[in-house]
């Protein structure tokens, strides 16, 4: 059996933590910590490489996700990334995207519900910091949407709207882009939303399906482990990531406890 692919997924690295934030000297020990415990980080190309051909890329493979776009992970998070030298990939809101000359890198902090609703683009990444990290070769980028909306919604014609402008966006970036990856707004989706982003030209989706990428799962469907929340203090967090990733990275106990966890969102 081909060994799961573990995706990582986070939203915010900030000094001040909240429930989906965690402190950049956090974030390099957990790093690091992963790489400690046999894991190695694979980039996004190994990943789509591995999903879309079946491809056996190794044993404790992980890939590192970021949702939304958020300035924090240019000031916070890409020194950590190229201090271990560890590869990702970023979803964007691409309504979110503008080319503005950045002045204020002290920017006050805000909660992740706060910065949901905030038409601040101050607290979103701008063009020049999402191509620095692009041409750094460590990061790399994919849809979230035009505007972040919910694709578990009924209305249809304005999901395929969100699609099709998220996909315009990335690819006027990124015109040499060879595949085109998706991930769900709070994870949320339906149905005809998953068959909307095939209509589209998307290859694939992340979902907030909690576990691994095992072979023969839904490509529209990938499950992430969410590493974000540091509510009891490191040690605790540090304990349930090893004991987490350990689980997960069990082809066929990983699988079965996935699938008995996300029962209820599977059905």
């Amino acid at each position: 059996m081909m060994p799961p692919i573990l995706v990582l997924t986070l939203h915010h690295i900030h000094p001040k933590e909240d429930s989906l934030s965690i402190s950049p000297t956090l974030l390099e020990k957990a790093l690091t910590r992963i790489l400690d415990w046999g894991f190695s980080f694979v980039s996004y190309e190994e990943f789509i490489e591995a999903i879309l051909h079946n491809k056996n890329i190794g044993k404790k493979r992980a890939l590192l996700t970021f949702d939304d776009g958020y300035f924090d992970l240019y000031r916070f998070g890409f020194p950590v990334l190229k201090k271990l030298q560890i590869p990702a990939v970023c979803f964007l809101i691409t309504d979110k995207i503008t080319d503005f000359t950045r002045e204020n890198y002290d920017l006050e902090p805000k909660s992740h519900k706060e910065l949901e609703y905030s038409g601040d683009l101050e607290y979103f990444l701008n063009l020049s910091e999402i191509l620095e990290m692009h041409q750094s070769g460590l990061l790399e980028f994919d849809s979230h949407t035009a505007t972040h909306f919910p694709c578990n919604s009924d209305d249809t014609q304005r999901i395929k709207e969100e699609l099709i402008k998220s996909r315009d966006k990335i690819l006027e970036i990124f015109p040499s882009k060879k595949h085109l990856g998706f991930c769900f707004p709070k994870g949320l989706f339906v149905p005809h939303s998953l068959d909307l982003l095939q209509t589209c030209g998307y290859e694939f989706a992340f979902s907030t399906l909690d576990g691994g990428y095992y072979k023969g799962d839904n490509l529209f469907r990938i499950r992430r482990i969410d590493i974000s929340q540091n509510r009891k203090g490191e040690r605790d967090y540090l304990q349930r990531l090893r004991k987490k990733l350990m689980l997960y990275s069990l082809p066929v106990i990983g699988s079965l406890y996935s699938d008995f966890k996300n029962r209820k969102k599977l059905k």
